[in-house]
């Protein structure tokens, strides 16, 4: 009886250790297959977990940058779903809503394709859509190429101006006169929006503009690509004799302050042998204000003249 009662104590025993190693196998190969599904599914497995937060939904997005003026195509965009509160306004849902638009401004992959970034660009071939905000477009005809660095800047440089005047003044204790001779910064940072008639590349989104309806057909030759949009012609007026330097037929167009034009505009209006002005150009990305002293006299320049 008692070697009965151990036999079958001894059978429990065993039983137990065989289901307990059977658990631990259990665990582990479910944890192995877990693994496994979870890699396999890569970002599909990720954008499931997104779509279970609250407020996520499908956008369109940018699979490599985008520079500002290029054309985008369907092989620049996918989409992806993105947590509500990582959604942004005016974001896109539908591919078909921006192939064949244009950017405004440079994009970067990944980055959620928006409504304020992208324009069918339709009539923008204009001088109109190029001045910035709050600026208005000044045009000055050049005498000589050096009053304008040579005639070498381009639309797009920051440039300042520089107006020189030279006026006669009456000595109160002798009543001679003698010239009177003065230089002076009158604008800073200023964009060059053209040279003769070569405009700037701006793009202006004249979707956001004209309403939530957008404007213009994307297949129209104005939204084909900012190529078929800007281009430049023959310099303003005929060089004539002047061919190699286009003295008296060049023009600056600059997008100016409307007090800073009116003060450049007086310039101008002036004899050249009374006033002259001088385009000095900025090294590109410099925006600071000019420090110190920004007018001189013909006796600060010879002070012992």
């Amino acid at each position: 009886m008692a070697r009965s009662m151990a036999t079958t104590a001894a059978g429990s025993s065993r039983n137990k250790g065989v289901l307990m190693l059977a658990l631990v196998f259990g665990i582990l190969s479910a944890a192995l297959m877990f693994a496994f599904l979870n890699a396999k599914s890569g970002d599909d497995g990720l954008d499931e977990q997104l779509g279970a937060t609250a407020g996520a939904e499908s956008v369109v997005v940018l699979t490599r940058d985008v520079a500002a003026g290029e054309k985008i195509t369907s092989d620049m965009l996918t989409t992806r779903t993105i947590p509500g509160g990582a959604l942004l306004p005016g974001r896109v849902v539908e591919m078909d809503q921006v192939i064949g638009k244009v950017a405004t401004t440079p994009l970067f992959a990944g980055e959620q394709v928006i409504d304020a970034k992208v324009t069918t660009y339709e009539g923008q071939n204009t001088l109109a859509f190029k001045v910035p905000a709050g600026m208005r477009a000044l045009s000055l005809q050049v005498p000589h190429e050096a009053w304008i660095t040579g005639g070498l800047p381009q639309p797009g440089d920051r440039v300042d101006i520089m107006g020189i005047t030279t006026l006669m003044k009456t000595d109160p204790l002798t009543g001679e006169e003698k010239p009177d001779v003065v230089a002076g910064m009158i604008a800073q940072d200023i964009e060059v929006l053209a040279v003769s008639q070569t405009l700037v590349k701006k793009l202006v989104n004249t979707d956001v503009q004209a309403g939530p309806e957008g404007s213009g057909d994307p297949s129209s030759t104005a939204a084909a690509g900012a190529d078929n949009v800007i281009a430049a012609s023959a310099p303003v007026g005929n060089p004539g004799e002047d061919a190699d330097t286009y003295q008296g037929a060049i023009s600056i167009t600059l997008a100016l302050p409307p007090d800073q034009a009116a003060k450049v505009a007086i310039i101008d209006a002036m004899e050249d042998s009374q006033g002259q002005y001088r385009i000095l150009v900025r090294q590109k990305g410099d925006s600071a204000p000019i420090d110190g002293q920004q007018v001189w006299s013909l006796d600060e320049v010879f002070p012992t003249r």
